[in-house]
């Protein structure tokens, strides 16, 4: 199948979001186009001031409001080469009914799918972010298990159907992730399209924040988790914390890049993981690279590798030779992820 190249126009829906922006700023570095999708002008508006001096390549934008609305991607999918699709909800609590999350998830990625076909149906590729809770069995598999791309999530779903509207938040979203991806495969299967599709599943996305975000308590959930403790806003008895996967945000982003440019990575899917964090490695990095910051625990600081034996893996050696994604250590991340929020929120 044909990939892209330098100077291909690329549609990055739900462009405002936390990855979907450093994804389109990685697209434009590359020396591609973009077109945006974003919910509305204002949203566009501060994209396009952002990326106004940013790569060789040129950005646009189109309202795409609703996205479980037919025939929404009709004119968005025009004219482009590739498309990038990462937007759908990410929130796990106060989750009042599993589908809120669910139907938005598949309906975004079928509709799109259908809109290329019906508007566009010669481009050369399609990638969509998945997760790694597509992966990740939390009660079916031991607590240490090695997940690879083989692997899929068998609990969220049958949890969602048991429960209802009193299912567990987690499951729910992680649910939306497992069916929308599924989704996606069984459209290929079933319309065998003239492009093929690849999926990037990462765990919890960290770094710095260049989308619009008017205030440190509506930041996205994936960096709000660091903000809590950079905040000064959790207590000793808060640690170690819950544990989750990680992957810094640029390399997410470039992960989607590759996988579009990369004739072998057609047809796959791609783990970007690099490691487990508790908040207990958070504090570490902010006591040691921010120690002006005030009421940061302490906790037990030096404890990550013996913790980390009683963690799952998820194994990101798949994207490192496929796609060359060299992941960028922990501290580094956490470093530039702490200056992006404390020069934007003045904390």
């Amino acid at each position: 199948m044909p990939t892209i190249s330098k100077g291909d126009y690329i549609l990055v829906t739900g462009a405002s979001g936390f990855i979907a922006s450093h994804t389109a700023l990685a697209f434009l570095n590359a020396g591609y186009r973009v077109r945006g999708t974003v919910r509305s002008a204002a949203k566009g508006e501060y994209l396009a001031k952002l990326f106004a001096d940013k790569g060789e390549g040129a950005f646009d934008y189109v309202l795409v409001d609703d996205i479980t609305n037919d025939g929404v991607f009709d004119e968005a999918v025009k004219g482009v080469d590739a498309v990038a699709h990462l937007t759908s909800p990410f929130y796990i609590l106060d989750v009042k009914d599993p589908q809120d999350l669910i139907q938005p998830a598949i309906k975004g990625t079928t509709g799109l799918l259908k809109s290329i076909q019906k508007n566009n149906p010669n481009l050369k590729r399609v990638v969509v972010t998945s997760s790694s809770l597509a992966i990740y069995c939390m009660e079916s598999k031991p607590p240490t298990y090695h997940y690879t791309e083989k692997d899929w999530n068998e609990d969220a779903v049958p949890h969602v159907e048991k429960m209802g509207l009193d299912s567990v938040g987690f499951h729910s979203y992680s649910a939306s992730k497992v069916l929308a991806e599924k989704a996606f495969w069984k459209f290929i299967e079933d319309e065998k399209p003239s492009w093929d599709g690849v999926t990037v599943n990462p765990p919890l996305v960290i770094g710095p924040v260049i989308h619009e975000c008017a205030s440190p308590l509506k930041v996205n959930t994936s960096v709000a988790m660091f903000y809590v403790f950079a905040a000064g806003m959790k207590r000793e008895e808060d640690l170690p914390a819950p544990y989750h996967g990680w992957v810094n945000v640029s390399d997410v982003a470039l992960a989607h890049v590759r996988a579009l440019e990369r004739p072998e990575a057609a047809g796959e899917r791609f783990i970007t993981a690099n490691g487990f964090v508790f908040g207990q490695d958070y504090c570490d990095v902010l006591h040691k690279r921010f120690p002006d910051l005030p009421n940061v625990p302490v906790g037990q600081p030096d404890t990550h590798e013996e913790r980390n034996k009683q963690v799952p893996t998820f194994d990101g050696s798949k994207a490192a030779k496929v796609l060359g994604i060299k992941y960028t250590p922990f501290e580094e991340t956490v470093v530039d992820m702490g200056n992006s929020l404390r020069e934007r929120f003045a904390f």
